[in-house]
Order: C-alpha cells, then structure tokens, then sequence
C-alpha cells in the first residue's frame, strides 16, 4: 500500500512540475502598465534601427547572448540549437533578419501552433541577439 501512496505522490509531483515548467515557458511574463511609457519609446523605428546596428556590430557576444536566451524561452518548441520540435527546425535555413524581428516581435499564428509575442518580455536589443544567433543556425558549420 505504501508503495502506491509513493507512486501516487511522485507522479503528482511530477506533472506538477511539467505544468508548471509549460506555462513558464509558453506565456511570457506581463509587465505592468509604469513601464508602458519606456517602453513605448523603446519601440520607436529610430531605437530599433539603433539596437539592430548596435547587434550586428558586436556579433560574437550578440550571438551569444542570443543563444543564452533562445535556451531560455524558444527550446521548447524550436529545440535545441533550432533542431525542431513543435515548431519548424530553424537550423539550415534562411531568413530575413527584419522577417525575424518581426516574427519575435508580433509572434506567429500557424494552425493550432501559437508562437506568443516578445515584444512586452524583450528588449529590442534582446530580440536582435535571438536574431543573429538564429541566422547563425543557418550558417554552414
């Protein structure tokens, strides 16, 4: 009997976990409306074009970076280094950096496939470091 108890026990624990881990990883967190006013001014085309510059001339660390996050929020459903999941694999293939902001940004609907917007979770800045590394996926290694 006590061996069904211990059963019962870790398999709760167990979904607790994943539960919880999915929700974390699928709904980004919201911020709260103080913020709006920076981030408003974050968002402007001249501070966008701005980061996408900054990004792209400190490659290496920007890629970096942008892997560190990807591992983060987006292995999930893209898999480790882009290799795919419940997504499209990223690795191999070639995007539009603007395209990829752009999805990052707004997010993307395919089916029953939702991938949620970054812009309220991410800076600019962090959403052009995701950017280069998931062009560096399409590199030739």
């Amino acid at each position: 009997m006590s061996v069904k108890l211990l059963t019962s026990v870790r398999y709760s624990v167990f979904l607790i976990a994943l539960m919880s881990g999915v929700t974390y990883a699928v709904a980004p967190p919201v911020t709260d409306s103080a913020n709006t006013d920076t981030k408003k001014d974050m968002e402007s085309p001249e501070y966008v074009a701005e980061m996408k510059a900054k990004v792209f001339s400190k490659e290496n660390s920007s890629v970096a970076n942008g892997e560190h996050r990807f591992n983060q929020t987006c292995v999930y459903c893209h898999g480790h280094q882009g290799s795919g999941g419940k997504a499209k694999k990223l690795q191999g293939r070639e995007f539009d950096a603007d395209y990829l902001f752009k999805t990052i940004t707004k997010g993307k609907k395919r089916g029953s496939l939702v991938m949620p917007p970054w812009k309220r979770t991410f800076t600019p800045e962090e959403r052009w470091e995701l950017v280069t590394y998931i062009l560096s996926l399409s590199e030739e290694k």
